[in-house]
């Protein structure tokens, strides 16, 4: 009687382990997009709404008049002058003040890069940390005074493309010709698998891509010449903080209003007088309440150079005047007749000029800056005083 050998069976429920790996093989592509796949498509959104705004944000800056214009108190001139008063590293935002033009350029070109790179995943970790840093560099400059901390946009954007380049692309939604790992695993490729020589090393392959992706950059910013010459100049210019829709925000514009509106009118021309510039006339202030000027650039400190300023007569009939650059985010305040508050439109910070601007609401806790005024009952003008 012949014996039968017993074969053995899996217990119930048990899963037979995949096949080994010999150690010289390599994954296929597929199974290494599958492994990418999900975090790949759930941080996808973040993707897309970042590398678009940056991208925006850098076009932005290249196609407005007023970000290179040092008379502009949304120039890159003048908001690093107000970062530096303010910054961590102010030491380091003056002396980079002589370059502001070459470093506005490169900021905008390289949030263009940045956004490029996320949208078309070439070089896409590069890209990635590239963001990283701007936003860290936004949020020591820009956002650092804006409290408490998450009000700003700058921090949360750099958490978020750190997020981004750990995770990768995962091959979603990007060109096979831009996939970091493995080209000699595309389809059509054995004759080269046979000849791994052929194949560019991952480091060969980084440097081309961010090549490509500057040179990319650089075409996308060429489309700001005939912008600019088709008239698409107005706007207030990106500010350094964040790329974000609120560039122009945050950098204090705001549609212009008649003074019926209760908004200030802007200035006459400043002039200088024995060390005082002339900001107003007393008759401007009386006939709407308030008057925006801006401080010059010529200013010694602590006077606020290149700032936004804003001067208010009050019931009493004294005249008072403050830097209009809000406390909480940078924007520039406002000032609402019917209430005789300065409001920012922005994120509705509300401070009482007849009581030295003292936050009376909003996400600040911080008044406004005084300024140091001469009224001129002779000549009728107002003056901001050349020593503070």
């Amino acid at each position: 009687m012949s014996r039968r050998r017993a074969r053995s069976r899996p217990a119930i429920g048990h899963r037979p382990p995949p096949p080994r790996r010999l150690p010289d093989e390599e994954p296929s592509l597929r199974d290494q997009i599958a492994t990418k796949f999900v975090p790949a498509a759930g941080l996808l959104p973040v993707r897309l709404f970042f590398g678009a705004t940056f991208l925006y944000a850098g076009l932005d800056k290249l196609t407005t008049s007023t970000f290179f214009d040092p008379s502009s108190a949304a120039s890159i001139q003048s908001q690093m002058a107000a970062f530096a008063r303010t910054s961590p590293i102010g030491g380091l935002v003056r002396l980079g003040e002589p370059f502001a033009v070459a470093i506005g350029l490169v900021i905008a070109l390289a949030e263009i890069a940045v956004g490029l790179g996320a949208l078309s995943g070439l070089a896409f970790r590069l890209a990635a940390f590239g963001g990283a840093g701007l936003s860290l560099l936004f949020w020591l400059t820009a956002s650092w005074s804006t409290h408490p901390y998450y009000y700003g946009p700058d921090l949360p954007y750099a958490v978020g493309w750190i997020a981004l380049g750990l995770a990768g692309h995962g091959g979603f939604l990007v060109s096979r010709r831009f996939l970091e790992e493995g080209d000699a695993q595309a389809p059509g490729r054995a004759a080269d698998r046979a000849q791994p020589d052929v194949v560019a090393s991952p480091e060969r392959r980084a440097i081309i891509q961010a090549a490509l992706l500057g040179g990319a950059a650089i075409a996308v910013a060429s489309l700001a010449v005939p912008l600019r010459l088709l008239g698409r100049t107005g706007g207030a210019g990106g500010v350094l903080d964040g790329p974000l829709s609120s560039d122009d925000v945050a950098a204090g514009a705001s549609p212009a209003a008649s003074p019926s509106a209760g908004q200030p009118t802007p200035a006459p021309s400043a002039t200088s007088v024995g060390g005082n510039t002339a900001i107003t006339t007393v008759a401007a202030v009386q006939r709407t309440g308030a008057v925006a000027f801006t401080v010059p650039f010529s200013a010694a400190a602590p006077l606020p150079a290149g700032d936004p300023g804003i001067v208010v007569r009050l019931s009493d009939g004294s005249y008072v005047a403050f830097d209009a650059v809000c406390t909480h985010a940078g924007c520039t305040v406002e000032w609402d007749a019917p209430d005789k508050v300065l409001y920012c439109p922005c994120h509705g910070a509300a401070f009482d000029p007849a009581n030295n601007a003292a936050v009376l609401g909003g996400p600040t806790n911080q008044p406004l800056a005084s300024l140091p005024i001469v009224v001129d009952a002779a000549s009728g003008k107002i003056f901001l005083r050349g020593q503070a």
